[in-house]
């Protein structure tokens, strides 16, 4: 799922042509970004997400302390965003 978080600071699903539309959707994918502390990209693309993952994809990365300061990039290219 998310390349490994313990010698990265990235989080990625990249190009894994998920559908994730719902919170049940998303959350067996999220659950290495949940553990993340300190995070710098996010790769997404490639991948078709609904509203209701974002929200809870949104709620995820507000719990990122640091993520306003160390967030390099935020891919969201490829993805059909409903």
């Amino acid at each position: 799922m998310a390349l490994d978080t313990k010698s990265t600071k990235i989080f990625s699903l990249e190009g894994k042509g998920l559908k994730l539309d719902t919170a049940a959707d998303v959350e067996a994918y999220i659950k290495p970004l949940r553990e993340m502390d300190d995070i710098e990209e996010i790769r997404l693309h490639g991948n078709t997400l609904g509203v209701e993952a974002c929200k809870v994809l949104g709620e995820v990365l507000e719990t990122k302390k640091t993520l306003h300061v160390t967030l390099q990039s935020l891919t969201l290219d490829m993805n059909a965003l409903r």
